[in-house]
């Protein structure tokens, strides 16, 4: 357990330099108006997520993605203020793919944006 403490303030010092001391008290609100968009570059499918950032105290966002009704898992990080993803899926993609955003802090992770899912 200490080893992941002390790895995820690793990254958030890397991802957000200076924010853990800005958040007060609450963890971020949580983001709205997720959108994804599929893209394919030969055989490599990609999504490219947007979303509006509604917070000012977070430290970065868990993107989080659910293979076809699986459950969510998290599949990326972002630091603060960002409002855009791109996950690379795979080669030869098919099937169902739903999404959520939501922020953290040191406060705790803040509730789940809309889901979003696309269809490979």
């Amino acid at each position: 357990m200490r080893r992941r403490a002390i790895l995820v303030s690793w990254l958030l010092f890397w991802i957000a330099p200076g924010a853990a001391l800005a958040a007060p008290g609450e963890p971020p609100e949580a983001p709205t108006d997720l959108k994804g968009i599929k893209r394919f570059k030969g055989a490599m499918a990609t999504t490219e997520l947007t979303w509006k950032d509604r917070s000012d105290n977070e430290l970065g966002f868990e993107i989080l993605r659910s293979d076809g009704g699986a459950e969510f898992r998290v599949v990326g990080i972002v630091g603060a203020n960002s409002s855009r993803y791109k996950d690379e899926i795979g080669k030869y993609v098919t099937g169902a793919f739903s999404y959520r955003v939501r922020g953290f802090n040191q406060n705790g992770k803040g509730k789940t944006s809309n889901t979003v899912s696309l269809l490979f």
